[in-house]
């Protein structure tokens, strides 16, 4: 997905210049907000720290999770749980936070960030410490994950679960940078009808036109070519290693090495890939020389001891494995500067069998064919827009059954920023 610089980017730009504020970075799919977030991470001039809520959200923006960051129990968190650090220059140096998936965040993380903040650069009346927040995140895809008994308490104490629920926020004056231009769709009827299901607004035609796409998978324009999508990690787990079985040869594994703190739910792919001649794969980064990009599909074209050459474009390309980093923040000392230090590695070859994939995992993804199978349905807010806005256009969309209502899950509290917001 190529990505031109936009107006809306141009002022991204300018307000992390200016070093104040809060500003929330916002937009549907495919408008560019990782790439922005990547562009103000090496702009430098200033120091800047980048937090996500999940540990592969960390290593894919390259940052570290906020419960590391700020030495969070792994738990609901309360006001007296916040204690200053042992270490508070680290916090105190910081001039920008940045938090990418910022939907994801709850509204006592949210809270505790602040307090802990304003309690470590001992600026008690000042909302975040005083420092620079830049939040990146769309509220129609991701949402924070909290078991049901809870929620009348997030509902009693901070009157909902979004991050932008956090005390905090009605003081800080935080702006709305909504990112406009779609960049992975061009079709405008299909761009409308994605933001229609995105905001819980759908009507019978944009159903209708979806449903259309109902059809066996054999009777896409190119089948072997498209992914299919689906709800739930065992479902994509079995059609994957159904077609692997499927296909001559024996299977080859190839473990990857990891070395240091990763934790196991921040690995990109899987520890250990099975593969074989003829395997369909997804690629998870972008070339540097530019022969393919993150959502790429390949085919595996030949196992040979442990050399991996793939298939893209129909030109074949033995295949190097890459390296992914576990980040922490730390203070250096003789400098007094914050350093990004590496204190994991994961070393793996960068694809994932890509027959069928959760939708989950297919978030950031551009994929040129889309078979979506939602099997019992749909079961999280935005779940069913994240799928179908991983898809380019509506041709390559196919259906395995008709969208209901009840898979277009949305949550309108999710929208409540528009209100809190400036």
């Amino acid at each position: 997905m190529s990505t031109t610089i936009t107006a809306e980017f141009q002022a991204a730009e300018r307000f992390f210049d200016s070093g104040e504020g809060a500003l929330f970075v916002t937009g549907r799919a495919g408008t560019g907000k990782s790439t922005l977030l990547r562009r103000l991470k090496e702009r430098g001039g200033r120091t800047a720290v980048v937090v996500a809520p999940t540990g592969l959200a960390a290593v894919n923006a390259g940052g570290q999770t906020i419960h590391s960051f700020f030495k969070f129990a792994p738990k609901l968190i309360n006001p007296g749980d916040i204690k200053r650090a042992a270490n508070p220059k680290l916090i105190q140096s910081i001039d920008t936070l940045i938090i990418d998936e910022v939907s994801m965040v709850r509204a006592d993380l949210m809270d505790g960030i602040d307090r802990s903040l304003r309690l470590n650069r001992d600026r008690p009346s000042d909302p975040f410490g005083g420092l620079q927040l830049m939040l990146f995140g769309d509220v129609c895809q991701l949402s924070p994950v909290i078991q049901r008994e809870l929620t009348p308490y997030f509902e009693e104490n901070y009157g909902g679960v979004y991050f932008f629920n956090a005390p905090g926020f009605r003081d800080a004056g935080c702006e709305i940078l909504e990112l406009n231009q779609v960049f992975r769709q061009k079709d405008e009827e299909f761009v409308a009808i994605l933001n229609a299901v995105r905001e819980g607004r759908a009507t019978n035609d944009d159903y209708a036109a979806l449903n259309a796409r109902v059809m066996p998978l054999e009777n896409m324009a190119k089948p072997a070519s498209a992914v299919i999508l689906t709800p739930t990690n065992q479902a994509a787990i079995d059609m994957n290693r159904e077609a692997l079985g499927r296909l001559k040869g024996s299977v080859t594994p190839f473990e990857a090495t990891i070395s240091g703190q990763f934790d196991e739910s921040a690995y990109p792919t899987e520890k250990v890939l099975h593969l074989k001649t003829g395997a369909k794969v997804v690629m998870l980064r972008n070339d540097p020389k530019g022969r393919w990009v993150n959502g790429t599909l390949a085919e595996i074209a030949l196992v040979k001891g442990r050399e991996v050459h793939i298939a893209v474009g129909g030109e074949v390309h033995e295949l190097e494995p890459v390296t992914w980093e576990n980040t922490r923040y730390a203070m250096n000392d003789a400098t007094q500067e914050i350093t990004s230090d590496s204190v994991g590695k994961f070393r793996q070859l960068p694809i994932r069998l890509a027959w069928a994939m959760t939708i989950h995992k297919a978030q950031g993804l551009t994929l040129e064919s889309v078979y979506l199978d939602m099997g019992r349905g749909g079961f999280a807010h935005g779940q069913t827009y994240v799928a179908l806005s991983r898809c380019k256009t509506l041709e390559g969309l196919g259906l395995a059954r008709p969208i209901r209502r009840s898979d277009v899950i949305f949550d309108r509290a999710a929208l409540r920023y528009r209100e809190l917001f400036n």
